[in-house]
């Protein structure tokens, strides 16, 4: 089986953009945090109640890379089995 890149190229720009367009699940109990990312949640956004004084963006941000791969992997296989249905659909045996 080869890799198709240009599905690749998009399960990893949809598990990117599913950070910013499907909304976080926020957690009250233990730290007040916010995780985002389907269908596994690799981001996570800690809520400080006095945030310190710094410059970084990025500072109480939590990113798993490897949760990450495991969603672009999760959303390459779903594209994969949709495109194989519709080929089957579309071009039935005669």
């Amino acid at each position: 089986m080869t890799i198709n890149y240009r599905i690749l190229n998009a399960s990893a720009w949809l598990a990117v953009l599913a950070v910013m367009l499907i909304p976080g699940t926020a957690y009250t109990e233990g730290p007040l945090r916010t995780e985002y990312g389907f269908p596994i949640r690799f981001y996570t956004d800690y809520h400080y109640e006095k945030p310190d004084d710094t410059i970084w963006f990025l500072s109480g941000v939590n990113i798993q890379v490897l949760s990450y791969l495991f969603n672009v992997l999760f959303i390459y296989a779903a594209i994969h089995v949709v495109l194989y249905i519709k080929k089957r659909l579309t071009h039935p045996k005669e």
